[in-house]
Order: structure tokens, then C-alpha cells, then sequence
């Protein structure tokens, strides 16, 4: 297969790097904001995966390897898997809010750096769809 064009891969490289360090940042603030209890340390783990994984392709894409594209490719899914649960946990409380069941329902309070992250992750779809038609798997 031919290499990524130096835009593409310099592009895809630096928008790892920026998720990679968001999610690494979103995980020790995590970690460090508000009462660290036993059930918020999957959490935390969870986010240091996607980290770790969008920045294992950020080397291989910057050399214009396709390998790095894997890695983009296993965040994104990994991304999409945890901003979903969030807000899939922001639907029901706003369901609860609708039924009566809580007092408030406070959006912003709601919305986890995971959702927004996610929000940011979305543009690399089309690019990857785009990347990798014809690719055999």
C-alpha cells in the first residue's frame, strides 16, 4: 500500500496526540478532583486505555506508516464505547428528572470530559472511512 501524504499523516498524528493527551488529562483530573473512591478506579483506568491507545499511533503515523491508523481506529471504537455509556447515564437521569423521581436535572453537571472528548473524537470517522476503503482485513 502506498504511504499517508504528509498533510494526512502530520494532520491525523497531531489530532491523536491532542486526544490522547485529553483523555490522560480527563483521567488525572479525575483522579485527583473530588473523593477518590474504589468504583471510580475502572474509570480512571478506562481512560488511561484510550489514552495510551490513541497515543501508541501518533509515532506510526507521523512516520506515514498505515499502522497508526489501527490504533486511531481502536480509540475511536474505545471512545465511542465510553461516551455512549455516559451519556446513555445522562439520558436516565434526565428521564428520572422528567418522571418526578430527583429534585434537579443540571446538563452541565451531567456531561463527562468522556462525552465531550467523544464529541471531539467524531471527526476522525469519515477520515478513517475515507483511509481505509479497499483495505483488506
Amino acid at each position: 500500500m502506498k504511504k499517508l501524504s504528509i498533510r494526512t499523516r502530520k494532520w491525523l498524528g497531531a489530532y491523536a496526540l491532542i486526544l490522547g493527551i485529553g483523555y490522560a488529562a480527563a483521567a488525572f483530573a479525575e483522579a485527583i478532583g473530588g473523593q477518590v473512591f474504589p468504583g471510580s478506579l475502572p474509570g480512571i483506568a478506562v481512560l488511561l486505555v484510550i489514552s495510551a491507545t490513541y497515543l501508541m499511533g501518533v509515532k506510526d503515523l507521523m512516520a506515514g506508516e498505515r499502522e497508526g491508523l489501527s490504533f486511531i481506529m481502536g480509540g475511536l471504537l474505545l471512545s465511542s464505547a465510553v461516551g455512549g455509556l455516559y451519556l446513555l447515564m445522562a439520558g436516565a437521569d434526565w428521564l428520572m428528572y422528567l418522571l418526578g423521581e430527583t429534585e434537579d436535572f443540571a446538563m452541565f453537571t451531567e456531561i463527562s470530559p468522556a462525552t465531550i472528548l467523544l464529541a471531539l473524537a467524531l471527526p476522525l470517522l469519515p477520515i478513517l472511512r475515507t483511509l481505509t476503503r479497499g483495505m483488506p482485513w
